[in-house]
């Protein structure tokens, strides 16, 4: 009885304590909380007035919880739990947990990835009918056009993505390319044999991260000007050896800065270094209207070879152009990359003023949609 009692006083102290435990370091500061890494805003400390009399229990309790001592501690080791130990997502609308510390983006490049939602006939036909126009539209102003997919990490690294599903189609892009091949003018860059044939070499993908790294864009790189070498023979790639690849740590990522104080995920660039240095250089910005609530430093871009007389290079993309930039520049005298937040247009007036010889028009298999909501306003 003695040890039953015992016990029950022992349970009800603890209870107590856990309970006081808040108030009172919340003013003595025992235990130090960590700093709040969360994308958001905290909730203010509200004033208690007689006009807001009846918001304020719960204005403060929204404060409350944003704040009491601690609370970054605690958010900071259930999401470590759920991720380390447990294999879950905290946020799994947003995120998957693969394996050996693999994320991926949940929505339309999960879908993708499982063959859910997939393109109807009537999208492949409308993107089909599209591309054909931009490359009317191009020729008739000298220039060449080619379109690429970039796929989505779960389409290369289909082993890292932990689930019980079964995927019963291709992806969206493996899809679109497929039908394209079939049915369009406009023959699509396929670069997912290229990337699946060399990640077995080296990571192409970032892990905390959904784009490739400077090695996977230097993959699909070279691919895209194969294509182009076809048909002009001017054109020559990148060799891979007159670049030095390195490994440079990298602590964050788009996919692990959606989860608060989760520094102890590690993650690395890999990227090829020419031996002998860019032989095309940033140029100035011509200064193109940047569309509304976007990012200038990420709308235009441009590269020269000073002295070069050789073609001029438009590239139309998302962030994966960005990583293929670089070495897309060193075969032309002018590359210009336009990142139209998402939009992935013909952008007439920029090729008006650019007169390329050459466009390339990107898009990640999981944005292949948005094709469709712009199209052309002449077509």
């Amino acid at each position: 009885m003695e040890h039953t009692k015992f016990r029950s006083i022992l349970v009800s102290i603890v209870f107590l304590a856990l309970i006081a435990f808040p108030i009172i370091n919340g003013n003595l500061k025992f235990v130090k909380d960590i700093a709040n890494n969360e994308n958001r805003k905290l909730a203010d400390r509200p004033s208690l007035t007689i006009k807001d009399i009846e918001k304020f229990p719960m204005k403060y309790e929204s404060y409350y919880n944003d704040n009491f001592t601690v609370r970054s501690i605690l958010v900071k080791y259930y999401a470590l739990n759920n991720i380390k130990i447990f294999k879950k997502s905290p946020i799994p609308e947003s995120v998957v947990i693969g394996v050996d510390g693999w994320m991926f983006l949940a929505g339309r490049e999960y879908e993708s990835y499982l063959g859910q939602n997939n393109l109807k006939p009537w999208e492949m036909k409308a993107i089909s009918e599209e591309l054909e126009y931009r490359k009317e539209y191009l020729a008739k102003r000298g220039c060449k056009f080619y379109f690429m997919v970039a796929p989505a990490k779960t389409s290369i690294y289909p082993e890292k993505v932990s689930n019980n599903e079964q995927r019963k189609f291709n992806s969206w892009g493996e899809q679109l390319v497929k039908y394209l091949d079939k049915n369009c003018q406009v023959k699509p860059i396929n670069v997912y044999d290229v990337l699946r044939k060399n990640k077995s070499k080296e990571l192409l993908y970032f892990k905390l991260d959904n784009h490739w790294n400077n090695l996977g864009g230097f993959y699909a790189s070279n691919e895209v000007l194969a294509r182009m070498k076809e048909e002009d023979t001017s054109i020559y790639l990148n060799n891979i050896n007159d670049y030095t690849i390195k490994r440079e740590n990298r602590s964050i990522g788009n996919i692990v800065n959606m989860f608060p104080n989760v520094e102890d995920f590690k993650d690395f660039y890999v990227k090829p270094y020419p031996k002998k240095g860019y032989k095309a250089s940033e140029a100035a910005k011509k200064g193109y209207p940047v569309p509304p609530m976007f990012e200038a430093y990420k709308y235009e871009n441009s590269r020269e070879i000073v002295g070069s007389k050789k073609k001029k290079l438009m590239i139309v993309s998302d962030s994966f152009g960005g990583y293929m930039f670089p070495f897309m520049a060193e075969t032309f005298s002018r590359t210009i990359k336009i990142f139209d937040k998402w939009e992935y247009k013909l952008n007439e007036k920029i090729v008006e003023q650019e007169k390329p010889d050459v466009m390339l028009l990107i898009c990640l298999e999981s944005n292949l949609r948005s094709i469709i909501r712009h199209r052309s306003s002449s077509h």
